[in-house]
């Protein structure tokens, strides 16, 4: 797997449903994303692809698959606008959508970079700690400073 930009460039280990010899280009399935599902995607990992062919979508000639990580949030309050006590709405899972190889959702949760990078949680904590500490020191010290320089012009 590899990315250029918003495509990703899947190698095939198996299909489990459609031909997608047809849309191989030296070996290389081409799947567009949104830009920012990409991020979502670790290179090296094995994925399952729901992918649809994009209505236009043309990558020199081959026509392009299109998918997402990301589920659209339900519009206008889901089940509560069907009255749930009268009406069940019958759960849709969307299958042009991109999925770890054990069939679970992909974590794109708004921690998910912080929480991989350690050194960069550690930075978003300390940096501003430490900056507010300096920050109170200093204003300490001038405190100081002018007091006893205001004093020291009094005697």
């Amino acid at each position: 797997m590899s990315v250029e930009a918003n495509f990703v460039l899947y190698s095939i280990d198996a299909e489990r449903f459609g031909a997608v010899t047809d849309l191989l280009r030296d070996g290389v399935l081409t799947v567009r994303y949104p830009i920012d599902d990409v991020k979502y995607l670790d290179i090296g990992e094995r994925f399952l692809v729901g992918a649809v062919a994009a209505p236009s979508g043309i990558r020199g000639d081959v026509p392009v698959l299109e998918s997402k990580v990301r589920v659209p949030p339900d519009m206008f309050g889901g089940d509560s606008v069907a009255a749930v006590q009268r009406v069940s709405c019958p759960d849709y899972e969307d299958p042009v959508r991109t999925l770890l190889a054990n069939g679970d959702p992909i974590d794109t949760g708004i921690l998910r970079p912080l929480l991989r990078d350690r050194s960069g949680l550690l930075r978003a904590i300390l940096l501003p700690v430490v900056g507010g500490l300096g920050v109170l020191f200093l204003l300490a010290a001038s405190r100081y400073l002018l007091a006893g320089a205001i004093r020291g012009m009094r005697k």
